[in-house]
């Protein structure tokens, strides 16, 4: 849904370093693979994506905007779950991309 945050460069001992901390918050939605029909939805936040510690990523679960029903409760949980992860793990690779670049 949106970014915000700070980016700079610092110099120390003649090395450029690179610093960003950002904070998002990211809609999702889980569909049904036959109908396309919308069985849940709702937001996550990312409140401190930075270049220094970002193995320890903290992601915020909000409530459900679309609460799933109870037959497909367990699988709308499981998915976002697999989405917190996924999430997780791509922001990882990014930042560690972004570190060795830079």
């Amino acid at each position: 849904e949106n970014m915000t945050g700070e980016a700079s460069v610092a110099i120390a001992s003649g090395k450029k370093r690179y610093i960003f901390d950002f904070h998002c918050k990211v809609k999702f939605e889980i569909r049904d693979a036959d109908t396309d029909d919308i069985l849940a939805s709702g937001s996550l936040k990312l409140p401190d994506i930075c270049s220094t510690h970002h193995h320890e990523l903290e992601v915020e679960v909000g409530g459900w905007k679309k609460k799933p029903s109870n037959d497909n409760a367990k699988n709308a949980t499981e998915c976002r779950d697999a989405l917190v992860k996924e999430i997780r793990e791509s922001v990882k690779r990014f930042v560690d991309d972004f570190n060795n670049m830079y």
